[in-house]
């Protein structure tokens, strides 16, 4: 979205002031103090505008600037912001909706003599094969898994490495992707 000034949320008050302005041309120091500017964003919105050269200072004429904010806060604008604004209601209510409480389960126990938790065992070299019901219940022999890592790394890695060796077969599929 592209960078919005911060005067825009002031508009009306904005254009309330220039319309109440008895000169028909606005000067750089005027711009600042209306719309709470410095002079480098004042000479930048001057210069969007066309203005005239009076002597050294430039001014702009009051109805071109008014024309402008007209055209800054018409409906185009505004329609453009409620439709942003909806589009964001729209995605929170959605993200509402889908909000539940996670829950995680405690982590199963492990076998007595595996270091894996419950439900998670090594199906093949490389593969890791974990049983559960629910996300809750993923998360959970996750965690499981992760805490058995932390507590005895050594027991765990050894816990990974099956008992005999793979076919042939299933080492090359493993090598090329497939499974």
């Amino acid at each position: 979205m592209p960078f919005k000034p911060r005067w825009h949320a002031d508009l009306t008050k904005i254009r309330a002031a220039v319309a109440s302005l008895p000169s028909p041309f606005l000067d750089r120091p005027t711009v600042e103090q209306i719309f709470g500017l410095r002079r480098r964003g004042a000479n930048y919105l001057m210069a969007t505008l066309a203005g005239y050269r009076i002597g050294p200072s430039s001014v702009v004429s009051r109805e071109a600037l008014l024309r402008k904010l007209d055209e800054v806060g018409g409906e185009r604008a505004i329609r453009g912001q409620a439709l942003r604004k909806a589009r964001v209601v729209e995605a929170l209510d959605e993200l509402r909706s889908q909000a539940r409480p996670r829950i995680i389960s405690a982590p199963p126990p492990r076998r007595p003599g595996s270091p894996l938790p419950e439900g998670v065992r090594v199906s093949a070299p490389g593969k890791l094969t974990l049983l559960f019901s629910t996300p809750e219940d993923l998360l959970g022999r996750l965690m499981g898994l992760a805490q058995s890592a932390a507590g005895d790394f050594a027991a765990f890695a050894a816990g990974l490495e099956m008992d005999g060796q793979a076919e042939p077969a299933d080492v090359e599929s493993l090598k090329t992707g497939e499974a």
